[in-house]
């Protein structure tokens, strides 16, 4: 695959390919989405693809083997560097209550918890059309947390609200949502043009 900054170009480019036999529609979708913009971020120079995506050289060749068996990602053999402690602990909030669903769950885990350290709203820095989309990748593959999701609060700040009820941590200051001073911006419409124009 060429290198591009063009992340539609890249979308297309992994769509067009023929899907590996474990493949889904809607997960190659997302897949195919986050993957676009890690690549155009790689080829911008903004950091290897196990960097932007948050997992290893071996996990991205598994991703590829299962939705883009024609297509060989680079850094395939790359180590993933330190992992900020924010992006660990939504990696293990993901996989302990989500009920991830199987190896899509898993990958998808680290890919959500590496790019909710991005500045947009998590749907666009998935690459997603919109967050319609991000709610079904949430029913698909951690339906628990999308069940404990009750007012829809945005995602990113709903995970944050989780790792908060954990005894051990303190990052919320308010002890209930009612009680914020940011409840009305964590419960705000996600509004803005997707990253990645399909």
């Amino acid at each position: 695959m060429r290198p591009r900054t063009d992340p539609a170009g890249q979308y297309r480019d992994l769509m067009a390919t023929p899907p590996g036999p474990g493949s889904t529609a809607d997960d190659r979708h997302v897949f195919a989405a986050v993957l676009a913009l890690g690549l155009a971020e790689r080829a911008a120079g903004l950091g290897l693809l196990v960097e932007r995506l948050g997992l290893d050289g071996w996990a991205l060749a598994k991703v590829a083997a299962v939705h883009f068996p024609d297509v060989a990602l680079p850094d395939r053999t790359a180590e993933l560097p330190g992992v900020p402690a924010d992006q660990a602990a939504l990696a293990t909030l993901l996989l302990w209550r989500g009920q991830p669903a199987g190896p899509d769950s898993r990958w998808l885990a680290g890919i959500i918890a590496r790019r909710s350290l991005e500045p947009h709203h998590l749907w666009q820095d998935l690459g997603l059309r919109n967050r319609g989309e991000l709610g079904a990748l949430m029913t698909r593959h951690f339906p628990r947390m999308r069940s404990l999701n009750h007012g829809d609060m945005r995602w990113k700040k709903f995970f944050y609200r989780q790792i908060c009820t954990d005894p051990g941590l303190a990052l919320c200051l308010s002890p209930t949502c009612d009680d914020c001073e940011e409840r009305d911006l964590c419960f705000a419409p996600e509004e803005g043009a997707a990253l990645l124009a399909h």
